[in-house]
């Protein structure tokens, strides 16, 4: 028996390993296979790419522009996606800190208005995947189909949105903060796959006429 434990030992290392490592290495084969898709004017130039290694969300995307702080009075509202089980996600109007809840980043369009309104939330390995807990309150966004529906509870007034667009980005490409101010959008991004900083997942949403 203890001539086996070692080897039981290893099988066990090898199988923990796959599970963890085989779909990462298979969704950066699928990234490579697939061109990523441009969801909006990409004229705005992203500059040089810088490695992510913060929780803050300043740093989501390499040299992003550091614009003003949104103005209003509100500080918080909620988000939900009934089709992939995320019920009240709580954002904060211009805050930095994900490990707290998911972020409005500074500077983006509030909800309801013209321009787009842009929310990171944070993702984290699905082993360690807990509802309601802010450092993996995106998990579930990967699941997120074209068609699914938003639903944005601001100041009062119930928004809903419909999703448009789905992409993989490589942290560059901060065009997805963007505004265009001839439509009512809602950007929702994460990191993938989960449990690494490689890629942003990027769900992007028209608010519904």
């Amino acid at each position: 028996m203890r001539r086996a434990m070692p080897l039981i030992l290893i099988g066990l290392g090898i199988i923990i390993l796959g599970v963890v490592a085989v779909p990462v290495f298979a969704s950066q084969i699928q990234y490579w296979l697939n061109k990523p898709v441009v969801l909006i004017d990409p004229s705005v130039n992203p500059g040089p790419q810088a490695p992510f290694i913060s929780t803050q969300a300043s740093d989501w995307f390499a040299n992003a522009p550091k614009l003003s702080p949104t103005a209003t009075k509100v500080s918080f509202y909620t988000l939900s996606i009934p089709k992939i089980g995320l019920s009240d996600v709580r954002v904060e109007i211009n805050g930095d800190d994900l490990k707290k809840s998911a972020i409005q980043y500074p500077g983006t369009a509030l909800p309801g208005t013209f321009g787009n309104t842009v929310i990171f939330g944070h993702s984290t390995s699905p082993f360690l995947y807990k509802v309601g807990d802010p450092v993996s309150i995106f998990n579930p966004l990967l699941q997120t189909k074209v068609g699914d529906k938003i639903v944005v509870y601001f100041d009062g007034v119930t928004y809903r949105y419909i999703v448009r667009n789905i992409a993989e980005l490589d942290p560059d490409k901060i065009e997805v903060l963007a505004q265009r101010y001839d439509k009512y959008e809602l950007t929702l991004v994460t990191c993938t796959p989960l449990g690494t900083y490689l890629r942003r997942f990027v769900v992007r949403a028209e608010l519904e006429t």
